[in-house]
């Protein structure tokens, strides 16, 4: 498999640098985050919150920890906070030590990067299938020790697939000895219809990894959660740092957790606007949008005859940032990623891509 570097979304610092401008000039669709912004408790609870960093956080981040097992329907001793979702997969990685890993692609990359020194068995994603995961596929595909990440809804195609398919190969894991690790860091864009969380208590093969930061629109304060059979969450404890949760994302985690108007409303506009985005980019010649359950859509620009990465470009010009994708294994340099964002930025986006076609 051929392996690039890990390059993420998201990076309006290096846009700023390269175009000469400031960071909040652009209208970033490479990230996929909540387009309303962090919840407007969040950032009050934070405003209020200033003075206490000067004290130490809670090592334990307990209050945060007591809400988000109410929002999840989890013990608390089945959950482990993290500083975000990747500092949660590579303490993960360690702590489970497998001998292989079982990677679909294309799909995120720091599965592959917190297992680099692992052999890794690929399961190519077919672009003719939507990006499907073939379910028996990966079910043949599993050994003893193996780690099999499953990343649902998947970024980047956005394809989520079923509980009923995941929990089938949960089984599978635990039959054979292998683990299966689901990271539904987008699944709160979705619904909860789907999760698998409630199997993870039931069987020690199957955990969750999830992030308060994508839907929450916390990324620079970073948030992110195991879920888990007790004794694993206790030996991924051991690979973690004490305080590693700072005060100041305790309080906005908190916070988001209890503001049931935004997380309404947030489903509201991603629902609306990605059906919006996609018949938008559908209808642009040369363009294929693939069917996303999420919040962001992956696009094919090869019927155009240019690059990702000219489009890329263009829009840069304009202040646009969206996701070249071509570093995902399983993928070109005419695919291209962009995030559900509200309406006039949509249109914004899609006056300048009809503009590019030639």
């Amino acid at each position: 498999m051929n392996v690039k570097n890990s390059i993420h979304g998201g990076n309006i610092w290096a846009a700023a640098r390269k175009h000469s401008c400031s960071p909040e000039r652009f209208i970033d669709f490479s990230a996929n985050i909540n387009p309303l912004g962090p919840s407007p408790f969040a950032l009050e609870a934070i405003h209020k919150g200033i003075d206490m960093v000067q004290h130490y956080p809670d090592p334990e981040a307990t209050e945060l920890k007591m809400k988000l097992s109410h929002y999840l329907s989890v013990p608390e001793n089945n959950l482990l906070l993290g500083n975000g979702g990747a500092e949660i997969i590579y303490a993960l990685c360690r702590a489970l030590n497998p001998k292989r890993l079982v990677l679909p692609v294309p799909t995120f990359s720091e599965y592959r990067e917190a297992l680099s020194r692992v052999p890794i068995e690929p399961v190519f994603l077919q672009a003719e299938n939507n990006f499907a995961l073939p379910v028996e596929l990966i079910s043949k595909t599993m050994q003893p020790g193996d780690a099999v990440f499953i990343c649902n809804p998947n970024n980047p195609t956005g394809f989520m697939v079923s509980k009923s398919e995941l929990i089938k190969l949960s089984v599978r894991a635990r039959e054979v000895g292998a683990t299966l690790v689901v990271d539904e860091a987008f699944m709160d864009f979705a619904g909860h219809k789907e999760t698998v969380l409630p199997h993870v208590l039931e069987n020690q093969h199957a955990v969750v990894v999830g992030s308060l930061t994508k839907f929450f629109a916390l990324p620079g304060l970073r948030l992110g959660y195991l879920a888990a059979d007790k004794a694993l969450i206790h030996k991924v404890n051991q690979q973690l740092p004490p305080w590693r949760v700072n005060l100041l994302a305790q309080m906005a985690g908190e916070a988001s957790l209890e503001d049931e108007n935004y997380m309404e409303e947030t489903l509201q506009i991603i629902n609306r606007e990605r059906e919006f985005l996609y018949q938008g980019l559908n209808n642009i010649t040369g363009l294929k949008p693939y069917p996303s359950r999420t919040n962001f859509i992956l696009v094919n620009c090869s019927a155009t005859g240019i690059t990702a990465e000219i489009i890329s470009n263009k829009l840069a010009d304009n202040n646009i940032l969206v996701r070249v994708a071509d570093n995902f294994p399983g993928l070109d340099k005419y695919y291209f990623r962009v995030a559900v964002r509200k309406r006039y930025e949509n249109e914004l986006l899609l006056k300048n891509l009809r503009s590019i076609q030639i």
